[in-house]
């Protein structure tokens, strides 16, 4: 019984250590206008330049125009019904009187960004995506995928201490 109890504690020290070494970072972009906010969240291996997941937000602030509200509705439940059923990708919507919005989660490790299928299906999702997640050496890289998003004018978010 001892042998047990000693055996399990020095497992349970060995896995913190592991899971205390990852190298696991976090980093969010934001691109505001007076209309819309989109936001970006990697977390990727710090370690390996390594892109684990995305989260995409994007929330539209609707006008006092009913007509300008019903079509942004429509276009973003378009977005959305595209994106349902592509693995790796999990979307989820939200409605409010004064604005609306959509998340998307994608896990890198499902995702697959060369899938011509569920290009047909979500042309929009694919060609955010060949702007957020950049390839380089056979693995998404996070330092090229921040490179290209802050060209398109994202703002790196950081952490307040």
């Amino acid at each position: 019984m001892k042998k047990i109890l000693k055996l399990s504690i020095v497992l349970l020290g060995a896995l913190f250590v592991l899971l205390g070494c990852r190298s696991e970072s976090k980093s969010v972009f934001v691109l505001q206008t007076d209309t819309s906010k989109v936001t970006y969240t990697y977390v990727y291996d710090k370690g390996n330049d390594t892109v684990l997941s995305l989260t995409t937000d994007v929330v539209v602030r609707l006008s006092g125009v009913e007509e300008f509200a019903t079509e942004t509705r429509q276009k973003r439940d378009e977005l959305v019904n595209q994106m349902k059923d592509i693995e790796g990708v999990k979307v989820t919507s939200s409605d409010g009187e004064n604005a609306i919005g959509f998340t998307i989660e994608i896990d890198v490790k499902k995702f697959k960004l060369d899938d011509a299928e569920s290009r047909e299906k979500a042309p929009s999702l694919y060609q955010t995506m060949d702007t957020a997640l950049i390839k380089k050496d056979d693995k998404v890289s996070f330092s090229a995928s921040k490179e290209s998003i802050e060209r398109l004018g994202l703002e790196e978010q950081k952490e307040k201490k």
